[in-house]
């Protein structure tokens, strides 16, 4: 009998122990991609099963250290879709590390937290480039071109959002069935969003450097740019270089190219959402090597050049050596070329404007087409050398006189 209730148990903790391997075998959130040479960097969580999966208060952290991320609060990821993750998760770029994917279960800095994923990486795979399952979900990892937010063997958008559809109001009719909720419709997330601005550009970098682009989000709300583009000048040039970045509320992300796109003589720089619409751009000439165009806010729509400052508030403009006398103003797909009357003072820094704002007065530009809202003082001729030449003529006049008084007195 003793036996006989023994085995029973064990085929009942057997029984358990199969039933939650089914269970966690079809709720398998994973990481599925992750970029760390972009700041922030950013890692893409896949669900492969059939149902949804609640991964909120989950957790994204490093092999090591005290600081780690946590996934908000009503974070869903569908059947088949992902989600990206941007922060800066200490992923080292130029040593080995591990990306870990925790549940709910506690913080991973205590040794309760229970481990969901994880991959060890040995080295920096280099700008635009991540680390990726192939297929997506699976066991293999390689490394390539950055397929963010895609499935990374069709290319296709692998992002969803719910839009629920509300449930029919109750009727006083006794005979009216109860409302029901109506399951959530799938929708591809936004393909554009306004109040994302061009906010630094590294167009002409130190050799042996990139090209580089920083975004400023001005949102109130995280903005997922999936496959938007970087451009030059409109119809020419080289070819737009496609991107997927997720941009936290008032934060920046920075865009590194790893192929040249711009001119170091003049050129344009140009910001368009996923179906080429442009949202924001300008023009520039004469750069100085190694330093930046920039905003110096982001309410500002004046840009000049600056020293680099990455992921963080752009410095103050500095003095340029040969400011162009060239000035360009974009608004969407619309642009008014303002060319100066002459060109400004080597001491003037170099301005360009981005957006027109009314009213706006650009500082320290020299006036155009002829006109200047600066008040002009003519100076009146010096009255000095008059008053001397003046002294003289009468001194001249009263030695005159007095030289003929002596001759006379004297009879000469």
């Amino acid at each position: 009998m003793r036996k006989s209730f023994l085995s029973i148990i064990v085929l009942f903790c057997c029984y358990i122990f199969f039933i939650s391997s089914l269970s966690l075998a079809d709720y398998k959130p994973r990481i599925n991609e992750f970029s760390i040479e972009e700041s922030p960097q950013t890692v893409e969580i896949i669900n492969t099963s059939s149902a949804s999966a609640d991964i909120s208060g989950w957790y994204i952290d490093d092999s090591s250290g005290s600081t780690y991320f946590t996934i908000p609060e009503h974070t869903i990821i569908y059947s088949n879709s992902c989600q990206l993750f941007s922060y800066d998760f200490n992923l080292n770029k130029s040593t080995s590390d591990t990306v870990r994917l925790f549940d709910n279960t506690a913080p991973p800095t205590t040794n309760s937290a229970l481990l969901i994923d994880s991959y060890n990486y040995k080295s920096n795979p280099g700008p635009n480039t991540s680390f990726f399952r192939s297929p997506d979900g699976s066991d293999d990892w390689v490394s390539g071109t950055s397929t963010l937010g895609q499935y990374n063997l069709t290319g296709e958008n692998c992002i969803i959002t719910p839009s629920l559809i509300p449930s029919i109001a109750p009727t006083e009719s006794p005979t009216t069935p109860p409302p029901s909720i109506q399951p959530p419709t799938i929708t591809t997330h936004p393909l554009s969003y306004d109040n994302v601005f061009i906010s630094e550009v590294m167009v002409y970098p130190p050799s042996n450097e990139y090209e580089w682009i920083e975004l400023y989000n001005n949102n109130d709300f995280t903005v997922d740019l999936c496959n938007w583009y970087i451009d030059d000048i409109e119809n020419a040039g080289s070819a737009p270089k496609q991107f997927s970045v997720v941009i936290l509320s008032k934060q920046y992300a920075v865009i590194n190219l790893s192929s040249s796109l711009f001119n170091n003589d003049k050129d344009s720089v140009r910001l368009l959402d996923s179906s080429k619409t442009q949202k924001d751009g300008f023009e520039y000439e004469d750069p100085m090597q190694g330093n930046t165009l920039g905003k110096e806010s982001p309410d500002v729509d004046v840009y000049c050049n600056q020293k680099p400052s990455k992921h963080s508030m752009n410095n103050s403009c500095i003095l340029s050596i040969n400011p162009s006398p060239y000035i360009h103003i974009s608004e969407g797909a619309h642009s008014i070329n303002l060319i100066v009357s002459s060109k400004p003072s080597k001491s003037s820094p170099l301005f360009y404007s981005s957006i027109p704002t009314t009213n706006r007065i650009y500082p320290n530009t020299p006036s155009v087409l002829g006109a200047s809202n600066k008040k002009m003082v003519i100076k009146q001729p010096s009255t000095s050398l008059l008053n001397h030449l003046s002294i003289l003529s009468v001194s001249y006049s009263f030695l005159t006189i007095l030289s003929v008084l002596v001759k006379i007195k004297n009879g000469c």
